[in-house]
């Protein structure tokens, strides 16, 4: 035993004495191992977006969304219904000329993407090719300078006769031209006319969106009380569907509302309310067409209406007199492409006016009503096909303003955007810096993005959503998130949802101003499938949004914490630095690249739009220790083509 004992130790004095030999090889130095300089990234940023609703009739602050897979499906009357399936990857608002300049951030794989708007005076869908780092879309050409369509033919509503067997409609206010799809001859010009200027379209796309059922507060019978003598001018703001409706109104007095349309004495307003714009197909559309977005009328009372005389007509409506509306689909006979048929249907303003496509009245409410500072605009929904109420929009004012007043109202400053959408999944290996089995699963995270927005693009408050999944590390991690923001933050609430909850509650989580380090858990394993969400309020709104870097970390006795951050990414200031260059990590610190090594697994991504179905192989316990390579059989390719292919190995 002692003769072993003392040549181990002439051994270690043998190494001993040679390391301290200059010509010796002393092993790697910190900053020259190697690494793969493949960043492991799924995002391509700055992508140049430029958006452009040029070529309606009416140019306006236009809401839309962009999209990595088609977002409608379409409907047998030709309609797009938006799916309810698909996320968004970005959200915003064209200037008010209809144009888009911005960079935004995509997932790698993305070629093509699909620009979305639920505004009912913009195109619905256009589609764009990522090229170069660029995406360019513009809506349909015009091929006219004016939608309204002259024909060889004669057209006229179906509601000036009781041919069909539907109430008539009186025709009082003027002519219109039957061989011009109705363009009326008595259009008013007057300061109670709306124009682009007043801002009712961007607020009708934030108040209505399309893409949704339509708001319960604003949705409902509401004819207009007017509470003292006034004049009332509508203005016609436009639609998107594929029927030729007639618009009429009528009015009476409070409390003798009419037991159906035949009593009602519905006056002819807009006999064809088709304006060539149905965005599925415009070329289809424009034959029809008979009126321009921002045709303004004014309605005229005649007191001896229901003696069938025009006698004593003024455009005063006298105080204590209710107005309703009441559209007729498909009330102009010259229909747009195979969309054709008389039809019963009609909505009205007020309860039990409205009849379904066999005639019979029912009470649900198919119209939407809502002040907008002077204006009371009304949305119409003209078939049972869908709920989003924007079929055709008209607006109306008075004079004076405070004469119809019964009226929901939205307030004009308080009118902003709100948007959350999945960002993508992080996927953490916790044995870092020694070498691990890089099944990726140890920590697991889905982040989801929100913000409020106006129509200027100013952003008011944001939120960054973290969500666990269960795991079988058996380590305790914990979760954190530095906030890369350009903004002063005025305010902070913290929440969480655990899981099986179905609303967040409010809560605190621990927070360094320093660098904006927001500590959520200690251990994901306490809560595990549970959300933990930031939201910042700004004192003034910025204009670009910010980024939430997430991390997983253990606190140490000293104060200092070990980080493990995806590749490149810089830990904060608590990172105890003696973790770098130890086991697999390779790290350079004097050129701040940290958290890389040699081979073809990370210590950690971020994959860029991933969702929980893409990542169930490597969520499933049956799959623990097996390399992400075996799961995912692009992975590879991938990897050693320094990301070129197979950009999408984790949606496969």
């Amino acid at each position: 035993m002692w003769k072993k004992l003392l040549r181990t130790t002439l051994i270690a004095a043998l190494v001993l004495s040679s390391c301290t030999d200059n010509d010796v090889y002393k092993g790697p130095k910190e900053d020259e191992k190697e690494f793969n300089n493949f960043p492991f990234s799924t995002v391509q940023k700055d992508v140049n977006l430029n958006v452009n609703y040029v070529n309606g009739t009416v140019q306006s602050n236009v809401y839309f969304e962009v999209y990595d897979e088609m977002p409608v499906t379409e409907s047998e009357y030709g309609t797009y219904i938006k799916r309810q399936d698909v996320d968004y990857l970005f959200a915003a608002y064209t200037e008010e000329d209809g144009t888009y300049k911005g960079k935004i951030e995509l997932p790698s794989y993305l070629t093509k993407v699909y620009i979305y708007s639920p505004a009912f005076f913009a195109q619905t869908l256009m589609e764009a090719n990522i090229v170069n780092g660029n995406i360019e879309v513009t809506d349909n050409a015009a091929t006219e300078t004016r939608t309204i369509t002259p024909t060889k033919e004669s057209h006229d509503s179906y509601l000036v006769s009781n041919k069909n067997g539907n109430e008539v409609w009186k025709a009082w206010l003027g002519d219109y031209d039957l061989y011009k799809n109705g363009d009326i001859n008595y259009k008013y010009n007057g300061i109670l006319a709306a124009t682009k200027k007043d801002g009712l379209y961007a607020a009708h796309t934030r108040i209505i969106n399309t893409q949704q059922t339509c708001p319960q507060e604003y949705r409902g019978y509401s004819d207009m009380y007017v509470n003292k003598d006034a004049e009332v001018v509508v203005t016609f703001l436009g639609q998107n569907t594929c029927w030729t409706c007639s618009l009429g109104y009528y009015y009476y007095k409070e409390g003798e509302q009419p037991a159906d349309l035949n009593e009602a004495h519905v006056i002819m307003l807009f006999p064809n309310t088709q304006d060539g714009n149905w965005s599925n197909n415009l070329n289809l559309a424009k034959k029809s067409a008979g009126i321009d977005p921002l045709t303004a009328v004014q309605l005229m009372y005649y007191p001896n209406i229901a003696s069938g005389s025009k006698e004593g007509a003024t455009t005063a409506f006298p105080k204590g007199y209710r107005i309703g509306f009441v559209l007729a689909t498909n009330g102009w006979n010259n229909h747009v492409g195979g969309f054709t048929g008389y039809k019963k249907y009609r909505a009205a303003t007020s309860s039990g006016l409205s009849l379904n496509d066999k005639g019979e009245n029912f009470n649900g409410p198919r119209t939407a009503v809502y002040r907008y500072g002077d204006w009371i605009l009304t949305s119409f929904e003209d078939y049972m096909t869908d709920e989003n109420f924007s079929d055709v929009v008209i607006t109306l004012k008075s004079n004076p303003v405070d004469a119809i007043t019964d009226i929901p109202v939205t307030n004009p400053d308080d009118d902003k955007t709100s948007i959350d959408f999945l960002k993508g999944i992080y996927a953490f290996e916790d044995l870092w810096p020694n070498q691990g089995d890089y099944d990726m699963n140890d920590v697991v995270v889905r982040y989801n993005y929100g913000n409020t927005f106006n129509e200027k693009n100013q952003i008011y408050s944001e939120s960054f959503t973290f969500k666990t999944f269960q795991n079988v590390a058996t380590n305790k991690n914990g979760l954190a998130f530095r906030l890369l923001t350009k903004g002063n933050i005025k305010s902070t609430t913290y929440s969480i949802r655990k899981e099986g909850e179905k609303d967040f509650t409010e809560t605190t989580f621990a927070y360094e101003p320093q660098e904006n380090i927001y500590l959520l858990t200690e251990n994901v394993k306490d809560d595990m499938g549970a959300e933990y969400k930031v939201t910042v309020n700004y004192s003034d709104p910025i204009s670009t949004q910010s980024e939430a870097q997430a991390f997983i970390f253990k606190n140490e006795a000293d104060g200092l914490r070990w980080e493990m951050h995806i590749p490149l990414e810089v830990p904060t200031s608590k990172m105890n630095r003696g973790y770098f260059n130890q086991g697999d990590d390779a790290s350079q610190i004097s050129q701040s690249i940290y958290y890389v090594r040699k081979g073809n697994y990370p210590f950690a991504f971020f994959l860029s739009r991933a969702t929980e179905s893409d990542l169930s192989k490597l969520l499933d316990s049956a799959n623990e220790r097996k390399a992400i390579n075996l799961l995912y059989s692009g992975y590879d390719e991938w990897v050693t083509s320094n990301g070129e292919k197979n950009k999408d190995w984790y949606k496969k």
